[in-house]
């Protein structure tokens, strides 16, 4: 009699080891499977910075030899600063 529940309950455990198992394992794949989602969205990300960032720059580039744009060798400082008294009198 006691060698019988003792089957008994072995069996039970290893029923319930094995669907432990198996949902460990499916979890296992699914956070394995997220993970590299993941990490292909984040590679993705980066090559598309990486794309935009040498477009601008090329497109910055083509712009500056079809129309250039003056580049003072200096900051030269409003002259309209010191027109007139400057308080308000308009003279």
């Amino acid at each position: 009699m006691n060698s019988n529940t003792r089957d008994i309950i072995d069996n039970q455990n290893a029923g319930v080891r094995s669907i432990l198992d198996y949902l460990c394992q499916d979890k296992i794949a699914t956070l394995q499977a997220e993970n590299n989602d993941l990490r292909r969205a984040a590679s993705q990300d980066r090559q598309s910075a990486l794309l935009t960032t040498a477009m601008a720059s090329q497109t910055q580039q083509i712009i500056n030899a079809v129309n250039p744009a003056p580049i003072p060798s200096y900051q030269v400082p409003n002259p309209n600063v010191y027109y007139g008294c400057n308080s308000g009198c308009n003279c």
